[in-house]
Parts: structure tokens; sequence; C-alpha cells
């Protein structure tokens, strides 16, 4: 999903919460790990499903990754 606003590409969460690409790959982890262990803590997700959430927002974050042009 691409914010109109601003146009930066942004994943969403299954809670509507949108998380901004970033192109450093480990601090997209993190904000992806620190976002689903809310989930884990606020909604008792197990960790399969906390894992079935981070994967879920990982696969958005290749699928955003392929789409954006390479520069030479």
């Amino acid at each position: 999903m691409v914010n109109r606003k601003h146009n930066l590409p942004t994943i969403q969460c299954t809670c509507g919460y949108k998380l901004l690409l970033l192109p450093d790959a480990k601090i997209m982890g993190q904000a992806i790990e620190q976002h689903t262990l809310e989930h884990k803590k606020k909604y008792g997700l197990t960790q399969e499903q906390t894992e079935s959430l981070e994967d879920y927002l990982i696969a958005q974050v290749f699928k955003l990754a392929e789409k954006k042009p390479k520069q030479p």
C-alpha cells in the first residue's frame, strides 16, 4: 500500500496500523517485531500466531520491494 498523501510506501497490519517501509532491513525487522510483540501482549497471541503475523507483514515488505524501481 502506498500512502497517497505523501507517496510513501507503507505496509498495513491486520489491525489497521500502518508501518512506513524503511530502507534499512534491520530496522524494518525491528519495527515489525515490536508491533507484533504489542499484539502478543495486548491480545494474548500464541508464539505461532505472532510469527504468522510477522510473516504476513514481512511478505508485504517483499512485495513492495520487488515493485520498487531499481536505481542505476
